[in-house]
């Protein structure tokens, strides 16, 4: 199974728990899923991705020149605040303010 088809698959597990108004644990047992991978999987798609408006677990990000014509990122996100930053940013930095101007949802497709 490539990269790609096991984040489909897992995707889908985790969609179907999410419409599925189980527990965790409940639906493991219903589904015969081992409970280890699903937690790893459920974390990993809903806690680390999160999703812009489209559902994709990605935001689009645009080099421009600044004034001074300098490179910059211009970071749009979904909810119509944009973010500006030029070389040399700290990621960590850039990624704290983008999850307090805009607490991220959970993907669910």
């Amino acid at each position: 199974m490539t990269r790609e088809e096991r984040l489909t698959y897992w995707q889908g597990i985790i969609n179907e728990y999410t419409d599925s108004g189980l527990g965790g644990a409940a639906f493991c047992r219903e589904h015969g899923i081992n409970p280890g991978r699903f937690y790893h999987w459920r974390r990993r798609l809903t806690d680390s991705n999160h999703c812009n408006e489209s559902g994709g677990g990605f935001f689009e990000l645009i080099p421009c020149a600044s004034p001074n014509n300098r490179a910059t990122i211009h970071v749009q996100l979904p909810n119509g605040i944009a973010i500006e930053v030029g070389g040399g940013f700290d990621p960590v930095t850039l990624r704290a303010v983008i999850e307090t101007v805009a607490p991220l949802k959970p993907c669910s497709r």
